[in-house]
């Protein structure tokens, strides 16, 4: 008996609960193997290149298309996924056909301009490749993701005693987390101001993507180390507060800190002189010495004669002048003291994957009172100084893309694969059963149809010399009449006992 007979054998056999099972069991298999294969055969995407513009990206497409290369576009058709392994020959090739070219083409304008172009256009073209030129060095700054400049100058007449002023405008936007410091918007404005012939500082003006002002006079005074007390108490706070944001950061990641501090300080200018005298010193301011001469006694000789006078006597004396001894201490107490300070912070402290928080490990990262002891020793705070840590989790605003937020698919279809492999064995487990009890049944049928009649038994009966397993294979065959035709096991079991009597 071929394998496709037991096959057809068996299904006959088996009731109608146990064909459904089984046909269920095999179209199940059939599916999830299928879509095993189908998942297995699947290339790894990874990035090509992002934030493209369209026409670049429709410019790498094709060539990838003329390549016979699987590709995907992601986060609205600005970046581009191809399979991992060939990542970098693309983008060797690509780089060979000069893509991409970037938005901001600069000086190399200039490439293919063509000869008889009026001085209008050479003079837009310049201004055009400036402003390109200065977004490029722009965006090299940490946080600027994309820049654009705008330069406005007076046109130069020949008459004209004094030209007009020239202005400059910058768009930037940032990268998700980032923010500009003082220092950081000044640096920009002296970077344009310094690129154009005549642009001065204040002429610059600097703003967001989120339409906010980010340059004023303010910046100004403040890269220059100068302004008004109320510019250089922010300075002091903002300094204070990005320090300790950055130490943050490190540890927490972005946007997972926000720190303000508020500062007193004292702006006062003292200038002191201290006199202190010192009764046990003494110095000496003048030191005089006077002499008085006194005449001398005249004398007569013992002979007579005139009379001799005698020498004069000179007497000195030193007079001396002492004042008390004093020191003098001058002290200047210069403006910008800080008195005291007021630290509020925000911070995120949940792991950032949401799978650490349920392995068994905590439930932070660090705890709130760390974060507060290493705030007061950064800043230096004093015991009289107030700081105050909440530690909460922050809201995240919605991604522009849908595509831009992580799938979970990976994670499912690795969880699928799993789960299908356990029902393809439970089912194999099953069907191998089924097939064992309906193969049993189906080959002791036909062992027993197939067996010979024994010489010597009547009947079903054995004889008395047969072997075991044929009195076995009878017994079950007798079991199995018995339960679909007792009627003829009745009749035949009569006719025995009556060839019995008969004998006897």
């Amino acid at each position: 008996m071929d394998f496709f007979q037991k096959i057809i054998l068996i299904w006959k056999k088996i009731n109608l609960i146990q064909r459904a099972m089984l046909t269920a069991v095999a179209l199940t298999s059939v599916i999830v193997g299928a879509l095993l294969i189908h998942w297995a055969r699947r290339p790894d995407m990874r990035i090509l290149y992002e934030g493209l513009a369209p026409a670049e990206a429709s410019k790498i497409t094709e060539k990838i298309s003329e390549k016979d290369i699987r590709y995907e576009l992601r986060a609205g058709g600005t970046s581009i996924y191809v399979p991992k392994e060939k990542v970098y020959q693309l983008r060797l090739d690509m780089a060979k056909e000069g893509l991409p070219v970037g938005e901001q083409s600069g000086y190399r304008i200039f490439d293919n301009e063509k000869i008889g172009v009026s001085p209008f256009v050479q003079s837009v073209n310049l201004k055009r490749a400036l402003q390109e030129e200065l977004a490029k060095s722009i965006q090299m700054v940490d946080g600027v993701s994309h820049a654009r400049v705008h330069i406005v100058s007076s046109e130069q007449r020949l008459f004209a005693s004094e030209s007009g002023k020239t202005t400059a405008s910058v768009v930037l936007r940032l990268k998700p987390g980032y923010r500009l410091s003082g220092s950081n918007i000044a640096a920009i404005t002296h970077l344009v101001s310094g690129s154009v012939q005549g642009l001065d500082v204040e002429n610059v003006t600097v703003i967001d993507s989120q339409g906010r002002l980010l340059s004023s006079k303010s910046d100004t005074a403040m890269a220059s180390g100068a302004g008004t007390v109320q510019d250089y108490r922010e300075r002091v706070e903002q300094n204070l507060a990005q320090k300790v944001e950055d130490m943050l950061t490190t540890v927490l990641g972005p946007d997972r800190a926000t720190v303000r501090v508020s500062a007193v300080i004292d702006m006062n200018s003292v200038s002191t002189v201290t006199e202190t005298y010192d009764p046990t010193s003494k110095v000496v301011t003048n030191e005089e010495i006077k002499t008085i001469t006194e005449p001398g006694q005249s004398s007569a000789p013992a002979g007579g004669g005139p009379v001799v006078a005698g020498e004069p006597k000179r007497d000195e004396s030193i007079l001396t002048e002492y004042e008390v001894g004093k020191t003098v201490k001058q002290e200047v107490i210069l403006p910008g003291e800080i008195k005291s300070l007021s630290v509020a912070a925000f911070v995120d402290l949940s792991p950032r994957d949401a799978n650490e928080a349920g392995s068994g490990s905590s439930a932070t990262i660090m705890d709130a009172n760390d974060v507060e002891h290493i705030i007061r020793n950064a800043l230096g705070l004093r015991q009289t100084d107030a700081l105050k840590v909440v530690n909460v989790p922050f809201h995240r605003p919605a991604e522009l893309f849908i595509e831009d937020t992580p799938s979970n698919w990976p994670r499912y279809i690795a969880i699928a694969r799993h789960v299908s492999l356990g029902i393809m064995a439970v089912c194999a487990l099953l069907v191998l059963r089924i097939f064992r009890g309906a193969k049993k049944k189906a080959l002791s049928t036909v062992e027993a149809s197939e067996l010979p009649a024994p010489e010597g038994a009547i009947g079903f009966l054995p004889a008395s010399g047969e072997r075991t397993s044929e009195s076995l294979v009878l017994r079950k065959h007798i079991a199995n009449t018995l339960q679909s035709n007792p009627e003829q096991v009745r009749q035949l079991f009569s006719s025995w006992l009556e060839e019995k009597e008969s004998i006897g």
